[in-house]
């Protein structure tokens, strides 16, 4: 074999060797990037676990601070209930002082009403037994006429006084009688709004004591939500963290297969795309397109319309990085693009990112090319999860393909 044929017949060899090599290297990238696939689904698993987790969080939250100004009313409520049974309590107190005091006062007074009746009695009883001797002795015993006449008033006098004195004490009696009843009367009443205070002050205390205990527990599961947030989002950080590096060996791999085979690309980003164009592909590890920039029936409401953008499917979940660098000046629901995200990168070039299931961004915060800012979903006017991309000038959109080079 001569030295030329031997050179081509040794060339040869290698580049089978290479293509071997490379089909090997293609395979295992293969596995990788389902590997990733893998990842990102569990990623979307965490996102979900987190959402809901938030939402149990907002939630708790919520009926914490509901129940804290629930228990400042009834504290307020409880205070004002307490100072009325002490009123209550005070005025009891002093109408049970005044009725005992009443109580006293009306036995003198039936002690001398009963004395002055027995006196009485007695007089009467002692002329009733001496008939009118008595008052015939008293008269007889005048000295003349004028004396006569003074005794006879001097006996009316008596009996009149006696009879005088026993209906003013009858009077005081029933007077003392009915003043002794109002009082007790009074004491009875205030007896039983004392109850009713006392019962309302209890039946508040136990509300507030059910709502501390409901208060503590919601204070216990709002830390138990923060400790789940904290360790999904530390799970999130290692899977993300774990993608990254899988992409950027996946990278590392395609750039050495390139530059052994001296053709295809070779690129050092995460991105890892096929598609070298001066912008980063918005959904790293997706590169199949179903659709692009054209005039089309759409899938939606069938009407023939311009298509403005790119569409790029990607399951829910999927990881939608910034094209290029710049400021994001829409984060929002959008008519038709679901929850949407629009960059601005200067010169009159912005970015448009529809269909998103979430967004991570929020207006006037600044991004790096290729940060995520937001998961793949099918909000909006979608037929399926993918993301809708535009490159638009002065707000006009315009065919993405020279931007992403596919």
């Amino acid at each position: 074999m001569r030295g030329g044929d031997f050179l081509r017949f040794f060339m040869k060899k290698i580049y089978r060797f290479i293509c071997c090599a490379a089909a090997v290297s293609l395979f295992t990238s293969g596995v990788r990037a389902e590997s990733i696939d893998d990842l990102k689904k569990r990623q979307e698993e965490i996102n979900s676990e987190q959402s809901a987790a938030r939402r149990q969080l907002d939630d708790t939250v919520n009926q914490k601070n509901q129940t804290e100004t629930e228990m400042e009313n009834i504290d307020t409520e409880l205070t004002k209930a307490t100072d009325d049974l002490l009123r209550v309590m005070e005025r009891l107190d002093k109408t049970s002082v005044a009725l005992d005091e009443m109580e006293e006062d009306l036995k003198e007074i039936q002690e001398q009403r009963d004395e002055q009746y027995e006196t009485l009695k007695q007089r009467l009883s002692f002329m009733y037994k001496n008939g009118k001797i008595g008052y015939l002795d008293i008269i007889f015993e005048a000295k003349n006429f004028p004396d006569f006449i003074n005794r006879v008033e001097y006996i009316n006098r008596i009996a009149k006084n006696d009879k005088t004195l026993l209906n003013k004490l009858t009077n005081t009696v029933v007077l003392a009688e009915e003043t002794f009843n109002e009082i007790d009367r009074q004491k009875t009443s205030l007896e039983l709004l004392a109850s009713e205070r006392g019962e309302k002050q209890n039946g508040l205390q136990d509300t507030l004591t059910r709502k501390q205990e409901l208060y503590n527990r919601l204070d216990s599961d709002e830390k138990s939500y923060e400790e789940k947030l904290s360790s999904l989002k530390k799970t999130e950080d290692e899977i993300v963290a774990l993608i990254k590096q899988k992409e950027k060996e996946a990278a590392e791999e395609a750039s050495r297969i390139a530059a052994v085979t001296g053709g295809g690309y070779a690129s050092a980003t995460i991105n890892v795309s096929p598609y070298t164009g001066r912008m980063l592909w918005p959904v790293p590890g997706r590169y199949l397109i179903s659709d692009v920039y054209r005039v089309r029936y759409n899938p939606v409401n069938g009407r023939r319309e311009q298509h403005a953008g790119v569409d790029i499917p990607a399951p829910y979940g999927t990881s939608i990085v910034a094209a290029e660098s710049g400021v994001v000046i829409t984060a929002s629901w959008k008519n038709g693009y679901g929850y949407t995200v629009i960059i601005d990168h200067g010169n009159g070039i912005t970015t448009l990112y529809g269909h998103n299931s979430r967004l991570l961004v929020s207006a006037g915060q600044r991004v790096s090319k290729g940060g995520a800012i937001a998961l793949a979903g099918s909000t909006g006017n979608s037929t399926g999860p993918h993301c809708h991309f535009e490159v638009r000038i002065n707000g006009s959109p315009v065919n993405p393909r020279p931007y992403l080079n596919f």
